[in-house]
């Protein structure tokens, strides 16, 4: 059965969904770009594969120690996080003896994402558009640095990028095919806990403009499937361990904690974050306390779940003012790479070079943001807008609601990096197509008046001499 006209799949070259021609491998511009974006990644990784870790990095470390122990998935500080990036340091470290070598791939898959990038950029806005994307990606300062971590940002991404282009391959074949978008979203829930409610969007851009196809909505239902599959066999094994139902993680009742408390909340960015441990001490002992022991971390969860709702509805104005704050936070230009070279000693590194560092990772954020912005409304339709844009606002209401921080920015900046390459590979096009919508035009105006703030916000931060507007 054919789609109908007018439908999203058939809607032009922006998001009509198709492929870019020829076999990836036989272009050399291809492998160009991998070599540049894995190569200065794996460098970064063995200059600091000493590098002590930092929070989140030092639990992953932990738990994927104790799993390679035997002990299976276990609690970190309280936290039970979802088990994709520790189980994936604990198969590095089985091989390898170190998890930490768990970098190695990051920065391989970092070369996949730059290739995915190519694909959807092509299918948005041509094969030019899809280069310019991934070079930014390739070349971005903040991107380099988190491939050679301990985060899950650049496997999460991936995944996210793998899932929008199987994605338009469902769409345009048989409903088999959608195993792999549904394999790729069950491992963004095994990878963080937020993906979880992501999969309704997905099975939506599959149905999307296929309302009528009996094909698509099998292709949904092997969408649903496949996802179930790839989560429920974790699911089942930590419900049993932990007695009490665990889809991927159980760390709501954290966040609520750091972000609806008497405290305002807490972030660990550079120049507006608590980077030491008696600051946070400090800082949260002020709120209410914990209530439960870090040992019972099901526990925990639900009571501190239900008492942040609590505050919530004690305090329904203080948390409505903090969710701009919250979002700031999250679009902090200054990234975590501000804060590990603003940590470094002056006699260890020249201050002039530290400080032209912090200001192009600020440059390249605004990149990131607002070129993707423009970029999408003034040439930006069908699926791949409809499924990012609605991704994009559910993360963004998760960190309203919860906390911020800038590295949760991170996986959206790169599933728009495409409109970027849109935007850049042809600014004329593009600016006549909004002349040409007063619609389109004053949807990209709000949308920069709304951005702009956000992203000025703490940028000074970033810089000491500066710290504040």
């Amino acid at each position: 059965m054919t789609e109908p006209s007018g439908s999203a799949a058939s809607s032009g070259p922006y998001g009509s969904g198709r492929a870019p021609s020829g076999p990836w491998w036989q272009d050399k511009r291809i492998w160009l770009l991998i070599a540049v974006t894995v190569l200065p990644r794996l460098a970064l990784a063995a200059i600091g594969y000493d590098v002590r870790c930092v929070r989140d990095e030092c639990m992953y470390l932990f738990t994927a120690r104790r799993m390679m122990d035997g002990l299976g998935m276990t609690p970190s500080n309280g936290w039970l996080w979802a088990p994709g990036q520790v189980v994936l340091m604990a198969l590095h470290g089985a091989v390898t003896g170190y998890p930490g070598t768990v970098k190695v791939t990051q920065c391989l898959l970092a070369g996949v994402s730059a290739l995915l990038l190519v694909r959807l950029g092509t299918r948005l806005g041509g094969e030019r558009a899809g280069f310019v994307a991934a070079w930014i990606y390739a070349v971005s300062p903040t991107l380099v640095f988190f491939a050679a971590r301990l985060w899950s940002e650049t496997t999460y991404a991936t995944l996210l990028l793998l899932a929008l282009e199987t994605l338009f391959r469902a769409r345009e074949g048989r409903p088999a095919r959608a195993v792999l978008p549904g394999l790729a979203l069950g491992a963004c829930v095994l990878l963080r806990g937020v993906a979880t409610y992501m999969l309704p969007i997905f099975a939506l851009g599959l149905l999307w403009g296929r309302w009528m196809n009996r094909r698509a909505w099998v292709g949904m239902l092997v969408l649903l499937a496949a996802t179930t599959a790839t989560v429920a066999p974790y699911s089942a094994y930590a419900s049993h361990k932990f007695g009490s139902f665990i889809l991927s993680d159980r760390t709501m009742g954290q966040m609520m904690w750091l972000g609806n408390n008497d405290f305002s909340p807490v972030t660990f960015d550079y120049g507006n974050g608590l980077l030491s441990d008696s600051a946070y001490a400090l800082h949260t002992g002020t709120g209410r306390p914990h209530c439960a022991e870090k040992s019972e971390p099901i526990v925990r969860d639900a009571c501190e779940t239900s008492a942040g709702l609590a505050w919530i509805r004690e305090n329904p104005g203080l948390f409505l003012r903090r969710v701009p704050l919250r979002l700031a936070q999250m679009m902090n230009p200054n990234t975590f790479l501000t804060r590990a070279v603003r940590s470094v000693r002056p006699r260890d590194a020249p201050q002039t070079a530290v400080g032209a560092l912090c200001a192009l990772v600020a440059a390249f954020s605004f990149l990131h943001v607002l070129a993707p912005a423009v970029g999408a409304w003034a040439r930006g339709r069908g699926v791949y807008v409809l499924v990012a844009g609605l991704t994009t606002a559910y993360h963004l209401a998760a960190v309203g609601a919860l906390a911020g921080l800038s590295r949760y920015r991170l996986p959206l900046e790169i599933l728009w990096l495409p409109y970027a390459g849109v935007l850049l590979s042809a600014p004329l096009a593009s600016w006549r197509a909004l002349g040409a919508s007063r619609p389109r035009l004053a949807g990209a105006i709000l949308t920069i008046v709304v951005l702009l703030p956000l992203l000025l916000w703490y940028l000074p931060a970033g810089f000491p001499r500066w710290k504040h507007w």
